[in-house]
């Protein structure tokens, strides 16, 4: 038995909770990541895994074995790439995820510009507006909207904030006026984008008055290029950040409306394991698509 493969084995069999997965991901048989993780446990003269044809745990050796062999590698793979970093620069695979809208109007465009200042570094870039698991899926880095990061194996860097408009076409504005307060927003059908933090709580404020409005309407679209596109069409009123709707504003074919009110930016980041952050490749791209993202919402 190899012993740094059968760990990496049972790491990723863990983290999967499946042997095929696992055996998917390391380009290796079932067979292969079976033994590994058999003949670790006969080594270790204990089980690590307890196996049912429905699910995969941890038994409560496995548990603590799991924890420790996952900070051991994760320094080692640190430890290894701060000492290549030192002689080489930035190069290898980087596994980048964002949102659609996002990716589809900038994200893109910077990461090809990335390519042409730093050639040795590959992307493989994943655009998707579900929620990633970064480590699960093998990602280095996620760009994404949001609060506070909760998983205390993630680490996150602030990259810029967008401002957030309420927009309606001139069709629709028309055809139901324009809303004075926020309050009114009740009486008008809004399209609502399904993944935002809070879709159907919209908040406001105004000096020292803060409102919070509950807004529904007949269409719910989990992606904001398309949300936006249903507001042009003029089937309601929508809130978006001002990336998306710049363009469609430009042409007059979405109008801002409660132009007196403030409403709360969407902050970008760029979220990443805890265990990459001294990489070097990292470190450049996020530097660089930092400065890229912030332009914009200037």
């Amino acid at each position: 038995m190899d012993k740094f493969v059968a760990l990496q084995v049972f790491r990723r069999v863990v983290e999967l909770e499946s042997f095929s997965r696992a055996a998917e991901d390391l380009h290796l048989s079932n067979a292969a990541v079976s033994k590994n993780v058999r003949e670790l446990e006969q080594a270790l003269k204990t089980q690590l895994l307890q196996r049912t044809t429905r699910r995969l745990s941890l038994t409560e050796t496995g548990q603590l074995y799991f924890q420790k062999i996952c900070s051991m590698l994760d320094e080692l793979a640190t430890v290894e790439e701060t000492v290549s970093d030192l002689s080489v620069k930035p190069h290898g695979l980087l596994r980048v995820t964002a949102p659609m809208s996002l990716g589809l109007t900038h994200v893109a465009t910077a990461i090809y510009q990335f390519q042409l200042a730093y050639p040795d570094i590959q992307i493989e870039l994943t655009l998707s507006d579900r929620y990633v698991d970064l480590i699960e899926e093998g990602f280095d880095v996620g760009i994404r909207g949001g609060g506070a990061q909760l998983d205390t194996s993630l680490a996150m860097h602030r990259i810029c904030e967008f401002p957030r408009v309420v927009c309606a076409s001139p069709t629709y504005i028309k055809q139901y006026g324009k809303p004075r307060s926020p309050h009114e927003l009740k009486q008008h059908q809004c399209v609502i984008y399904s993944l935002a933090r809070s879709p159907h709580e919209w908040s406001f404020w105004q000096g020292t008055e803060t409102v919070v409005v509950t807004v529904d309407g007949p269409l719910k679209v989990n992606n904001s290029l398309a949300a936006s596109q249903a507001a042009v069409a003029g089937l309601g009123i929508i809130f978006l950040p001002m990336f998306v709707a710049s363009e469609a504003l430009k042409q007059g074919t979405l109008k801002i409306v409660l132009e007196e009110w403030s409403s709360e930016p969407l902050t970008l980041y760029a979220v990443f394991p805890k265990h990459r952050q001294r990489s070097s490749k990292l470190q450049v791209f996020i530097s660089f698509i930092s400065d890229a993202l912030a332009s914009i919402s200037d």
